[in-house]
């Protein structure tokens, strides 16, 4: 994984473009979210990291200690400093080869490296692909909530790191 820099943007922004031709069951991007600002945000604070194989940009996340103000009502089962995952997407050509859980290892790896007590994120509700892997991987759904700005309810999880 790779820190992104500006110039990386507007490939960062033309993967997020790419995976709104291959819409899938609980998918919830639009042509107006993320924004390419959205990620020229994330990138000038020094939150967006890469995902490469073989020169190619397969993968991308953003992680920060940043929340929804809905986050609040949302019982989770550690304290904080807690890792929360945004916007994590892989490129639709390469969906199914478990590189959203490579990806997901390196954030895991990340966070204990970075002293977090856990990591945090949530997904849409009727996003079943994304819950299976965060399941398969440990996380827990500790509440269901709505975000500010967006349709529909999202289900939080949180990954207790041992330490």
């Amino acid at each position: 994984m790779l820190k992104a820099t500006i110039k990386n943007l507007n490939d960062v922004f033309a993967l997020k473009q790419k995976t709104l031709d291959y819409i899938y069951p609980g998918f919830s991007w639009s042509k107006d979210y993320p924004t390419k600002e959205t990620f020229k945000n994330d990138i000038n604070k020094g939150e967006l990291y890469l995902f490469y194989k073989q020169d190619t940009l397969i993968g991308v996340v953003c992680l920060n200690e940043e929340y929804d103000e809905h986050y609040n009502y949302v019982i989770w089962h550690s304290q904080k400093p807690a890792l929360i995952i945004h916007r994590l997407f892989i490129d639709p050509q390469f969906r199914g080869k478990h590189l959203g859980e490579e990806i997901l290892k390196w954030v895991i790896r990340y966070a204990i490296n970075n002293k977090y007590k856990s990591i945090r994120l949530d997904t849409f509700s009727e996003n079943r692909s994304a819950q299976h892997l965060y399941e398969r991987l440990g996380f827990t759904h500790c509440g269901t909530i709505p975000l500010t700005g967006k349709t529909g309810l999202f289900w939080c999880y949180e990954l207790i790191l041992s330490q």
